[in-house]
């Protein structure tokens, strides 16, 4: 697995997998060790989400994990073995009660 994703589970960056005639992910042949944190934006207001973008944004970046946003809504991030995302896990935890964003780590 090349990429980030951001709706497929049980699959992370750099897994080893199996796909069928079509392209699709049949199964998984090897675990990377990576882990995936998905984020989902989901506020009622267009200004409120870029605020919450911005803050997470500027989080991400202070980490130097490698990530990538769709549509400014749903961001992924890639936690390769090894990898610190504490703060970032904080401050998710802060928005998140709000119920303004849902988010997950998956291995």
């Amino acid at each position: 697995m090349a990429c980030l994703p951001f709706f497929t589970q049980g699959v992370c960056h750099r897994d080893v997998v199996a796909v069928d005639d079509d392209q699709l992910v049949t199964s998984v042949v090897h675990k990377s060790g990576h882990r995936t944190l998905r984020v989902a934006l989901v506020m009622k207001y267009e200004v409120d989400r870029e605020k919450a973008r911005e803050m997470i944004q500027a989080k991400v970046s202070e980490t130097g994990l490698p990530h990538e946003w769709l549509h400014g809504t749903y961001l992924a991030v890639d936690l390769p073995p090894g990898s610190n995302a504490d703060s970032l896990v904080h401050l998710l935890t802060s928005l998140a009660q709000s119920g303004n964003l849902f988010w997950e780590i998956e291995s």
